[in-house]
């Protein structure tokens, strides 16, 4: 006897097979942990922290300068790379693509754009900080 799920698809109950419930669930958790190993992939640098403009304001005037002085040596450290690392930079923060698109652009997968990229935070990092 095949048993019978209700599960919610679009808003609707929907009555499914048992074994296309697990099925769907299965890949739930799967694309969950996917999400999960991207974000920690993925989680912000220093690099990106200078970026993004928190620095923890304390004292305004004294973080504002310390702040300017961290983009002055980013702007640096850029100008320091190699045109494929430069363009990667572009390609991400002036067009603002997903590491997916860069991957097809670059003709790999969204992970190794990502390498990529940590790579040259990495890198960044290291003569900025």
């Amino acid at each position: 006897m095949n048993d019978s799920v209700v599960i919610i698809y679009n808003g609707a109950q929907v009555s499914v097979p048992k074994e296309v419930a697990d099925f769907l669930e299965q890949d739930r958790k799967r694309e969950q942990a996917q999400e999960k190993q991207d974000a920690r992939h993925l989680s912000k640098s220093a690099f990106e922290t200078v970026l993004s403009g928190w620095d923890g304001v304390k004292r305004p005037v004294e973080d504002a300068a310390l702040r300017n002085l961290r983009l002055e040596n980013l702007r640096r450290a850029i100008a320091g790379l190699d045109v494929q690392g430069q363009n990667l930079l572009s390609l991400r923060y002036g067009e603002e693509l997903t590491m997916e698109e860069i991957g097809q652009i670059y003709g790999i997968s969204k992970m190794a754009a990502s390498k990529r990229l940590k790579k040259l935070y990495q890198k960044l990092e290291d003569s900025v900080l």
